[in-house]
């Protein structure tokens, strides 16, 4: 014999705010996420592309400044 299916249930107006509540938060947690996301990558870049160019100008310096010693 087979088991008798239970009726589906209704969702009442309460459980149905909550559930968009909380699919609204979700999808705000994501936007959120996307926005550290690209705001960590864009600072990391600033800070290397800011030590790369410092290193740079100390190698032009020392250099210029041997140049000088020379003559």
């Amino acid at each position: 014999m087979s088991k008798p299916s239970k009726p589906k249930e209704a969702y009442t107006a309460e459980v149905a705010y909550l559930e968009s509540r909380i699919s609204d938060i979700k999808a705000k947690i994501e936007i959120v996420e996307k926005r550290n996301r690209f705001v960590a990558s864009f600072y990391t870049g600033f800070v290397r592309g800011f030590v790369i160019g410092m290193a740079l100008s100390i190698v032009i310096l020392m250099v210029i400044l041997m140049a000088i010693q020379m003559y």
